[in-house]
C-alpha cells in the first residue's frame, strides 16, 4: 500500500502531496489546487478518499490522493475547520466554526445527513477509540463538548446529542485549539493556558493539568506517539515540541522543531512525526526511533519536507495504488 504525506497549505489554497518511498525518503512533492483555505484533512479508511475542509466556504472536498483529482464536493456548514472520522462507521464529522455546528457526512453517499448545534466557534475534534464519543473544542466559549455518537452504529445520525460540556478555565478566552484521545482520556491544548488539560472521555471530568515548560508559548497542536504513552505538544511561539509522559503527567524534554509549529500527525507504521510549520513553507519530519522520550538522552533526527504557504494541517494517507509516474 502506498503512503502519502499531505499538508493543507491554507494561504496558498492548495495541498502539497509527497509519496513516501521509505522511512526517510520521498518522491518529489506535487501541488493540488483546492482554493478557499484548505484547513482540515482526514482519510476515513486506508485506500479511501482524502477529505479536505475548506475554511473560507461551506464545502468539504473529496480528493483522490494518487491523482490529485477532486472527486466530490459536499456542502456543510460555514467555515469548516476540522474533520474527524468515526471508527467502524461510514460517517465523518465536520466542525463548522462559522455556523457553530458539527455536520455529519455519510461518506458512502457523499452528502451531509444532519448538523448538530454546538457551542461557539467549534474547531479541533477527536473521536474516542470505541467510536461512541466525539470531543469538540469550542474555541469561542473556552469549553470542550462531548457528543454521544452511539446512534451512528445503528445508522441514525439524527439522534446525536450533547452528552457533556466542560469549561477549561476561569474565563471563556483560553481558546482550546487542539486535542487528542489516548485511551479513556482526552488531552486538550489551549492557546491561552500554560498547561495541557486532561479530561475523562466518558463524562468530561478534569483529571489533571500538566504544566508546560514556559508561560505564553501558545500551544497549538497535540498528538500521542502510541502505546509508549507520550504526548507531543506543539508550542507555536517557541518553535518547540514539549514531550509529556502520560504515566507521570510531566514534561520530560523539549525538542526544537522549527518556526510556528501547529498541527501534528504520526505515521502509525514507523512512528515518524510530521508537524506543520505555519511560519515556513515546510513540514518538520521527526524520527523518534531509538530515542527514550522519558529522558533527555539521545537526539531525534529532524528533516523537513517542502510545503506551500502557511501549512496549517498535515495527514498521513494510504492508498491502494501509488501516484502515476510523472506526477
Amino acid at each position: 500500500m502506498a503512503v502519502f504525506v499531505i499538508s493543507a497549505d491554507t494561504a496558498s489554497g492548495c495541498l502539497t502531496v509527497a509519496e513516501k518511498d521509505g522511512p526517510s525518503t520521498y518522491r518529489r512533492p506535487v501541488s493540488v489546487a483546492t482554493g478557499r483555505g484548505p484547513l482540515g484533512l482526514a482519510q476515513c479508511t486506508p485506500g479511501g478518499m482524502l477529505f479536505v475542509a475548506l475554511a473560507v466556504c461551506d464545502e468539504v472536498f473529496a480528493v483522490d490522493v494518487p491523482t490529485g483529482r477532486v472527486a466530490g464536493r459536499i456542502r456543510v456548514g460555514w467555515a469548516p475547520r476540522s474533520l474527524a472520522p468515526v471508527n467502524g462507521t461510514p460517517y465523518l464529522l465536520v466542525a463548522n466554526a462559522g455556523s457553530d455546528t458539527v455536520s455529519v457526512i455519510d461518506t458512502r453517499e457523499g452528502r451531509t445527513t444532519v448538523s448538530v448545534d454546538v457551542g461557539r466557534e467549534p474547531g479541533a475534534m477527536a473521536v474516542s477509540t470505541d467510536g461512541r464519543t466525539a470531543l469538540v473544542c469550542e474555541r469561542g466559549r473556552g469549553t470542550v463538548t462531548g457528543l454521544d455518537l452511539s446512534s451512528l452504529a445503528q445508522g441514525r445520525p439524527g439522534q446525536i446529542a450533547v452528552r457533556w460540556r466542560t469549561a477549561l478555565g476561569p474565563h471563556s478566552h483560553i481558546q482550546p485549539r487542539a486535542l487528542s484521545v489516548c485511551g479513556g482520556q482526552a488531552l486538550v491544548a489551549c492557546a491561552r493556558r500554560d498547561a495541557l488539560v486532561v479530561l475523562n472521555v466518558d463524562d468530561g471530568v478534569p483529571v489533571a493539568d500538566v504544566a508546560l515548560p514556559v508561560p505564553g508559548l501558545a500551544p497549538a497542536g497535540v498528538a500521542v506517539t502510541g502505546p509508549d504513552g507520550f504526548a507531543l505538544v506543539a508550542l507555536e511561539r517557541a518553535g518547540l515540541l514539549a514531550v509529556v509522559d502520560l504515566l507521570d503527567l510531566r514534561v520530560t524534554r523539549q525538542i526544537r522543531i522549527g518556526p510556528g509549529p501547529r498541527h501534528l500527525a504520526i505515521d502509525a507504521d514507523d512512528g515518524t512525526v510530521y508537524c506543520a510549520l505555519a511560519q515556513d513553507r515546510r513540514l518538520a519530519v521527526l524520527h523518534l526511533d531509538g530515542v527514550d522520550l522519558s529522558t533527555t538522552d539521545g537526539r531525534p533526527q529532524l528533516d523537513t519536507l517542502t510545503a506551500g504557504a502557511r501549512p496549517s494541517a498535515v495527514a498521513v494517507a494510504r492508498t491502494n495504488e501509488p501516484a502515476p509516474q510523472g506526477t
